[in-house]
């Protein structure tokens, strides 16, 4: 009597030809995913700045330095040589 519950319901054949066709749809949406991903990143974002001259100027926020706009630490010694540099 042959034993029917170790038949295979499918063959190998099938069984790899699921897995190449699955790698390949894989591989497919990654590539169309990043394609995408790259359409939206083409306008760079933009930060309106004051020159010293008192012009307003729209500049790529890349290219702002990090420290920017937050305190930095300064040594009295500097701080009263500046004051010095503002009195005359």
């Amino acid at each position: 009597m042959e034993n029917n519950k170790n038949k295979r319901k499918y063959s190998r054949r099938t069984f790899l030809e699921a897995g190449v066709n699955g790698s390949v749809g894989i591989a497919i949406g990654l590539v169309a995913g990043a394609v995408l991903n790259g359409e939206n990143e083409e306008q760079p974002e933009m930060v309106r700045l004051l020159t010293a001259d008192g012009k307003m100027v729209e500049v790529e926020k890349k290219h702002i330095p990090g420290t920017c706009g937050r305190p930095v630490a300064v040594s009295n010694q500097v701080l009263q040589a500046w004051m010095e540099e503002g009195k005359q």
